[in-house]
């Protein structure tokens, strides 16, 4: 299976760039062959169809809670009723 990783890094760089201009960002939580995005609020729709033009597909969507970390506002996400406690992390993989 090919995995994100293996794209030129030409189009990585663009990916990048594309998800920052949203104001996502790529996440460490990703393992070959997924890409992992820290999903901006409200911005998971627009996300979606920016990786779809690159060929990439989500794979799985989840809340992880933020511990001792400390991302910027825009990435941090409602969970049980706690405003700003998770990161919402989507996984991509090439289609």
């Amino acid at each position: 299976m090919k995995s994100f990783y293996d794209l030129s890094h030409e189009t990585r760089f663009k990916i990048y760039d594309a998800i920052k201009l949203i104001d996502c960002e790529s996440h460490g939580g990703g393992t070959n062959p997924f890409f992992s995005v820290a999903v901006a609020k409200g911005k998971f729709a627009v996300l979606t169809e920016i990786m779809g033009k690159f060929g990439l597909e989500n794979t799985d969507l989840y809340k992880f809670p933020l511990g001792t970390d400390k991302p910027p506002m825009h990435l941090r996400h409602e969970s049980y009723g706690q405003p700003d406690s998770c990161w919402l992390i989507a996984n991509f993989k090439l289609k």
